[in-house]
C-alpha cells in the first residue's frame, strides 16, 4: 500500500506542578504563534525538521491558537515542538480534551540529544502561558528516549494508542486505549 504505517505507542498528560529537570547546555527557548516566527527561523526549522514535514505541520495545523517551541543554543536551532490546540486537532486525535493541547512534532538536533533539552524544553511549554491546564503527548512504544523524556518532565500515561496512517500520514485513523484504573 501507497505510503502505508503503522506506529503503536502511548498516550500520556502533563502534571502543570511538577518539578522539571535542567538542561545540560545554556538554551534559548521562544514560544511563538506560527505568523511570528520569522523567515530566518523557518529556514532552520526546515534544515532541522525536514522542508516536507514543516510546510505539512504548517499547512494541517495553522490555526490562531497554534504555537511552536524554539530552542536555540548559541543561536542554533536545536529543538522544536508544535503546540497544537484541541480545537484543530481533535479530529485526528479524539482523545484530546476541548481547550487543552497536543505537544507533538518534537524534534532536538543530534548533536544535543542526551542533554536534558527535550523534557526541559517539554517543562517550558506546560509552564508557559498558553491559556490552558491540559498538555497531552505522544510517543512511539520503540522510542524510548522519547518515553524517557516526557516521565523526565512530569507526563503520566493515561492510555495507548495505534494509529495507521496512508499516504504518508496525509490520512490516518487512531484507536485509543485509555488506562483503567487497575492498570496504572
Amino acid at each position: 500500500m501507497i505510503g502505508y504505517s503503522r506506529i503503536e505507542g502511548e498516550v500520556f498528560k502533563f502534571q502543570k506542578d511538577y518539578a522539571g529537570v535542567a538542561p545540560k547546555v545554556s538554551v534559548e527557548t521562544k514560544i511563538l504563534w506560527l505568523n511570528e516566527v520569522t523567515n530566518q527561523q523557518w529556514k532552520q526549522l526546515k534544515q532541522l525538521q525536514g522542508k516536507f514535514a514543516v510546510t505539512y505541520l504548517r499547512f494541517r495545523y495553522n490555526s490562531p491558537d497554534t504555537r511552536i517551541l524554539l530552542a536555540f543554543c548559541k543561536r542554533k536551532l536545536i529543538h522544536v515542538e508544535w503546540i497544537v490546540p484541541a480545537k484543530k486537532i481533535r479530529r485526528r486525535y479524539h482523545f484530546v480534551t476541548e481547550h487543552s493541547y497536543l505537544i507533538i512534532s518534537c524534534l532536538t538536533s543530534p548533536d544535543f540529544r542526551g542533554k536534558r533539552v527535550y523534557p526541559s524544553q517539554l517543562r517550558r511549554a506546560v509552564e508557559s502561558s498558553i491559556p490552558t491546564d491540559t498538555y497531552w503527548g505522544l510517543a512511539e512504544y520503540r522510542n524510548i528516549p522519547s518515553l524517557k523524556g516526557i516521565s523526565k518532565a512530569g507526563g503520566v500515561k493515561v492510555g495507548e494508542f495505534i494509529q495507521k496512517k496512508w499516504l504518508w500520514g496525509c490520512v490516518s485513523h487512531l484507536k485509543y486505549f485509555p488506562e483503567r484504573d487497575g492498570n496504572k
